[in-house]
């Protein structure tokens, strides 16, 4: 059996039942995130890492897999655990949907025993749990503990745990036959009794290791090859003393041999519940990595990939706007440009894939509910929602027309201080249109229909930021550059229509850089969305920053 497996994801896959071919058991959207070649890595670094050449054998090897939500890495797990099953025996568990189980460790091995057992060959007898499990079982322990306490020192443990904390061990403490009890004896004895016990269940871990053994063994036989991948994965999602209980029991058998651990978090929330069990104070990543043998991070996908896969982008298209009957500016065939817009102001503001989904979301929910003939700068719009999210006390300032800021004793108008904030230059905004239906001051701006890229901090400095600040407004009087001509101090008031004639001398200014900002301009003059007042986007604002998104799952 060859060792290369094709991690062709490139589309749409459907698993289907064998007894019934119309039952979808799983399906799987086409890779938009380009994740395959880590599979195709991983696998093959796995593979070589956890086999010793020397003695010829399979190790055990625990990897890390780490990424943020919204990343894809369940998507990921679980179609790599399914291409693995063509050659290796595989087991994926779903740690989030078991927490409800009072034992993370037999949730583990009742999983991979279950699954193991459907890859082997239907002839193979069931290796049977062995009869130390009992000292596995830690719903019953308490009972069960109580009552062996009772029945071989004849005292009820929880009487003893009620007493005075003001008596000493040496007063006397009746049994339950009602004589004295020897609490020096009954100590020692309690002792011996939680080392035995403590004994038991390492032998029952043992036996257990080896029945799992059995099972890959048998899968290995069916036609499989070792080692055999066990992938744990939503671990971070799943309430933290359960997280932590989990790490901490299934390290237990972290060392089968031949058996590759892959579990799969976001490190940083998961840091965030061993420090909800420890204390603020703790170490959670030095804790954490005595689990694993390494960690893989899954890179962020960029936001344009990201969104496209989760958001109705279609939303988002010309042709939806006009069946609502309202304006969305700057107006761009199809949607694909307008999402390009919203990504553009999303890196500007350095968000989180989360923080980046849900704005998109929220632009898309906001623009799908506006009253009929509204008029729209969903370039506003997005930046409000991303200036809210990273900053809410910068955005109430420039909401409600307060912000104020100094330098040197000297106000700073608004745009000068939103750029030196965040990342906005070398970003674009695209638009494509046709300028033929531009109409300024009853004339006509007559150039052909062509994609321009004008300059987002253009936007901000000469659209944004007159908006909500009257020094930034002031400020919009400077050096104006004729295309490749001398800069000239003109008033921004200057007749835009007679700056583009003038540029039309060369092409490529009129695309690019000065020529495609005052075309941004002018675009945003005529469409008349300047004039909207700050109230009505303080509104929309609001009104969509009171969703919020539940994570039903964590990708399509």
């Amino acid at each position: 059996m060859t060792d290369d497996i094709d991690f062709n994801w490139d589309s749409k896959l459907e698993i289907k039942s064998k007894d019934s071919p119309h039952q979808v058991l799983e399906s799987f959207t086409e890779d938009k995130l380009e994740r395959a070649k880590y599979a195709k890595f991983l696998t093959k670094y796995l593979k070589s890492t956890s086999y010793d050449d020397f003695t010829s054998t399979h190790l055990n090897y625990v990897l890390n897999l780490n990424s943020e939500w919204g990343a894809g890495k369940s998507y990921f797990l679980r179609r790599w655990a399914n291409d693995l099953k063509a050659q290796h025996p595989v087991a994926y568990i779903d740690a989030w949907k078991q927490d409800y189980s009072e034992d993370p460790l037999m949730t583990v091995i009742s999983s991979m025993i279950s699954q193991l057992s459907e890859q082997a060959p239907k002839s193979v007898t069931a290796f049977k749990p062995p009869k130390k499990l009992i000292g596995l079982l830690k719903s019953a322990a308490p009972a069960v503990a109580r009552g062996l306490t009772k029945r071989y020192l004849g005292i009820d443990p929880v009487k003893i745990m009620e007493s005075d904390e003001e008596e000493e061990l040496g007063e006397e403490i009746k049994g339950e036959d009602g004589k004295p009890i020897d609490m020096g004896v009954a100590a020692s004895n309690v002792v011996g009794h939680l080392i035995s016990e403590h004994d038991a269940k390492s032998k029952a871990i043992e036996s257990l290791k080896v029945t799992v053994e059995q099972w890959v063994k048998s899968v290995v036989n069916n036609g499989k090859q070792n080692p055999a991948f066990i992938f744990i994965d939503e671990l971070d999602r799943c309430r933290p003393s359960y997280a932590v209980e989990m790490l901490e029991t299934i390290k237990h058998i972290f060392d089968i041999k031949g058996v590759i651990f892959v579990v799969a978090t976001d490190t940083e929330q998961l840091q965030h519940a061993v420090k909800a069990i420890y204390g603020e104070g703790f170490d959670a990543r030095t804790y954490l990595a005595r689990f694993f043998d390494s960690r893989f991070s899954l890179k962020s996908p960029n936001f344009e990939n990201l969104l496209e896969v989760h958001c109705q982008k279609e939303k988002l298209s010309k042709e939806h706007f006009d069946e609502l009957n309202i304006l969305v500016w700057p107006e761009n065939e199809g949607y694909q440009l307008t999402m390009d817009n919203i990504t553009t102001i999303l890196d500007s503001f350095s968000l989180s894939t989360r923080s980046a989904i849900q704005i998109t979301n929220k632009v898309i929910a906001i623009i799908s509910n506006l009253d009929v003939n509204t008029k729209l700068d969903v370039l506003m719009l997005t930046t409000l929602l991303c200036l809210r999210e990273k900053d809410e006390e910068l955005y109430e300032e420039v909401i409600n027309l307060k912000f104020k800021r100094l330098s040197a004793g000297k106000p700073i108008p608004l745009n000068a201080h939103l750029i030196e904030k965040f990342s906005y230059s070398e970003k674009l905004i695209k638009l494509e249109f046709d300028t033929k239906t531009i109409n300024y001051r009853g004339r006509f701006l007559n150039l052909k229909s062509q994609l321009f890229s004008a300059d987002f901090d253009f936007y901000i400095q000469y659209v944004f930021s007159p908006i909500f600040d009257d020094k930034s407004r002031k400020k919009s009087i400077g050096m104006i550059s004729l295309g490749d001509r001398p800069r000239t101090r003109v008033p921004r008031q200057v007749d835009l229509m007679e700056k583009l004639t003038t540029l039309q001398y060369d092409h490529k200014d009129l695309l690019n850089g000065e020529g495609a900002n005052n075309i941004l301009e002018l675009s945003n003059i005529t469409a008349e969305v300047n004039s909207i007042k700050p109230q009505f986007y303080k509104d929309l604002v609001e009104l969509a920053s009171a969703i919020d998104w539940i994570d039903d799952e964590e990708e399509k």
